[in-house]
């Protein structure tokens, strides 16, 4: 029972792990609280929600897979930000499109 309560557990700890990607800020709207990020599994609109602020360029580490605020890391560093995941999984092109809706 030990066993399996500790394998419970290391797979709980591990599994977000398991779903962080990284990704790059590919554009980013002065005045506006959301941008983009082109990750392995396609871009990202995230909405600002606190610590670090990202800029162009940035590398962001984190779970991109569900919607909801996260804690992601920034440049490889222990660095934090937080944001909400608003759409994942789109092409450039929507991705670009949502974002400009957003920051209207």
């Amino acid at each position: 029972m030990k066993k399996l309560t500790l394998l419970a557990t290391t797979l709980l700890v591990l599994s977000p792990m398991a779903l962080a990607e990284k990704g790059e800020v590919v554009k980013r709207i002065s005045g506006c609280d959301y941008y983009l990020v082109d990750a392995p599994s396609g871009y990202v609109l995230l909405e600002w929600m606190g610590g670090h602020d990202p800029d162009r360029g940035d590398t962001i580490i984190g779970n991109f897979h569900n919607f909801g605020t996260h804690t992601f890391f920034v440049n490889d560093t222990d660095t934090e930000t937080r944001a909400y995941v608003e759409d994942y999984g789109l092409s450039k092109h929507d991705g670009m499109e949502k974002l400009i809706d957003h920051c209207e």
